[in-house]
């Protein structure tokens, strides 16, 4: 959110997005109840397991930016919420929680070790490229470096609608021997092109 210029240019990206922007801990600033644009969490099915996805924006934008930028909108951590969206989608016939994090690692450990519930937390932020994931309680913390540089590859075995085990591979990305997609890469040079001009401006 804080890398475009406001929230009214949030709103315009997520109403063209395919999916839902998820972020269980913004809300409404003047009413304290969650923020209509952004949902708490989705369901996915994947190896007839029912996989709930719940997600945690940054919690401190308005310390890391101007809190002009987004006045509507409160953040924070939110355990309790957390808890409370957790025990939701288990409800619900989660087999699988998985939280989607931009806490940072440290902070993500420390909601591991409060929330309970939690399969695995996908930790972002701090930039953290962990060969090996931690445990912390029964969560599984999975962080997987920045811009691109790895790719985490999590296997799960899940019985009876529970994680009995899983396989981790932290996998580097070596783009300078892969062949860029054609597509993407005039998309990102049309982009680039419109950016730097904007800057001349």
């Amino acid at each position: 959110m804080g890398i475009y210029p406001g929230s009214d240019r949030v709103h315009e990206i997520i109403d063209t997005l395919p999916f839902p922007a998820l972020g269980q801990n913004i809300f409404d600033a003047e009413w304290d109840e969650p923020a209509e644009y952004f949902k708490p969490y989705t369901f996915f099915e994947r190896g007839g397991s029912k996989i709930a996805v719940i997600g945690q924006a940054f919690p401190y934008m308005p310390i890391a930016n101007p809190s002009w930028m987004f006045p509507e909108y409160s953040f924070g951590i939110r355990d309790e919420n957390m808890q409370a969206m957790v025990d939701e989608v288990r409800g619900l016939g989660a087999d699988l929680v998985v939280v989607l994090s931009h806490n940072g690692f440290d902070v993500d450990k420390k909601m591991a070790s409060i929330v309970t519930g939690i399969d695995i937390i996908l930790s972002g932020h701090t930039h953290d490229a962990l060969p090996e994931p931690v445990l912390v309680n029964n969560t599984v913390i999975v962080a997987s470096g920045s811009n691109g540089k790895f790719v985490s590859r999590i296997d799960l075995d899940v019985r009876n609608g529970q994680m009995m085990g899983f396989k981790h591979k932290l996998i580097p990305i070596f783009s300078d021997v892969i062949t860029p997609d054609p597509d993407m890469a005039a998309l990102i040079d049309r982009e680039e092109h419109l950016i730097s001009i904007n800057c001349l401006k």
